[in-house]
């Protein structure tokens, strides 16, 4: 037991440097930087203690292979037959068994248990034919050994769990901050922007001398007011503790990933009620909004002409225009949609990145709902600046 022990001691302290490497990588990706140099250097520190670790316990693996096979060289019992045979006789092989010895009750169990003894999980092969060798081909005790059936031999041959692996929920991807929203500092939890809601007006003089008519500029306040949102997953101790995955570090990206994907949402179509921001859907109200002419190559163009002559016509300054839009609208309006020739009316469209559409910016934005309308099939499109 003390053997079995170390070997877990080491394997808890190559597990625990690799983990703290990890975090400090994982930290410099969280923030968006690279490694400092004490971070560099702690990390490489991890990293061979981690390979120091390995080899000592490959040298352990060695020690305890040379001990089983002194202890196995030590219980050997030479033949009588074979220790009174002339030293230069030929070798005599082993002679398989053309007939099963008589069965006895617990025999296939103990066939199991001496293959499993003597091989490893990999080596099916050679523990078939040893079997076939000790008992004879077609003895319960050589029939009774697959791995393939758990109740025949199955239940000992131990599960490959690669701990390293892990196969994470797809979720669909964030695009409003990355389209380039603005963020603001909210000061004590709000911040008020005053704003004009009145220009200045001129009139032409007739003659000099003319009286010019005054004009007041009315102004107003935008108040903005923080929200709060939260994720909370309980996590037991004994699961960090015995995981053979960073359990915390999965359920935090995980956590980060859907509140991203429930901010985005926020983002274009919060209803500014109950605690939720709202989104770029109810700020344009229905004077911004405008239903699709249909599905065609004319319906879609007279749908974009539309969405440009809101924005525009509203004086936006152009800053940054973006269209957000499902996966599937791109997809149809880039290899659906041709024209009279069979040319593709927007080729631009079939890239899944960094495509635009009248001057625009494409950010495909699953977070956008496909089920809406009477027939549960529509879908939105949103052009913004």
């Amino acid at each position: 037991m003390p053997q079995v022990d170390n070997d877990k001691d080491l394997k808890a302290r190559r597990q625990a440097a690799l983990d703290a490497a990890d975090r400090i990588v994982a930290v410099s990706e969280e923030e968006g930087r690279g490694l400092t140099p004490e971070e560099d250097a702690e990390v490489k520190s991890h990293l061979a203690e981690a390979k120091r670790i390995e080899e000592d316990l490959a040298a352990t693996a060695r020690a305890k292979a040379a001990r089983k096979a002194v202890d196995d060289a030590k219980r050997y019992e030479v033949p009588a037959s074979q220790a009174a045979a002339d030293p230069n006789d030929p070798p005599q092989h082993p002679t398989v068994r053309d007939r099963a010895p008589a069965y006895e009750k617990g025999d296939a169990l103990g066939a199991i248990v001496a293959a499993r003894m003597r091989f490893g999980a990999w080596q099916q092969p050679e523990a078939v034919k040893w079997a076939r060798q000790t008992y004879g081909e077609n003895s319960p005790q050589c029939r009774a050994m697959q791995q393939s059936v758990f109740t025949s031999g199955g239940a000992f041959i131990a599960e490959n769990f690669v701990g390293a692996e892990f196969i994470e929920l797809l979720r669909a991807t964030a695009q409003v901050r990355r389209a380039g929203a603005r963020s603001i500092t909210l000061v004590n939890g709000s911040a008020t922007i005053p704003k004009l809601t009145g220009g200045a007006s001129g009139t032409w003089m007739g003659s000099e001398g003319d009286n010019a008519t005054p004009n007041d500029m009315s102004t107003g306040q935008v108040k903005l007011v923080e929200k709060k949102y939260m994720v909370l997953v309980p996590i037991s101790n004994d699961l960090r503790r015995n995981s053979s995955l960073d359990t915390e570090r999965v359920v935090r990206d995980d956590m980060i990933r859907v509140a991203a994907n429930d901010e985005d949402v926020a983002f274009l179509r919060g209803t500014g009620l109950a605690g939720q921001p709202k989104g770029i859907y109810n700020w344009v109200g229905a004077a911004g909004r405008a239903n699709s002419a249909g599905t065609t190559l004319a319906n879609v163009r007279t749908d974009i002409r539309t969405a440009k002559n809101k924005v525009n016509n509203a004086n936006s300054p152009l800053v940054r225009r973006a269209w957000f839009l499902h996966s599937r609208s791109a997809e149809y309006m880039g290899w659906d949609l041709v024209d009279g020739n069979s040319n593709f009316a927007f080729p631009q469209m079939q890239q899944d990145d960094g495509a635009t559409l009248g001057g625009g910016r494409v950010y495909r934005d699953n977070n956008i709902p496909i089920t809406l309308g009477g027939g549960a099939n529509a879908t939105e499109h949103y052009y913004v600046d």
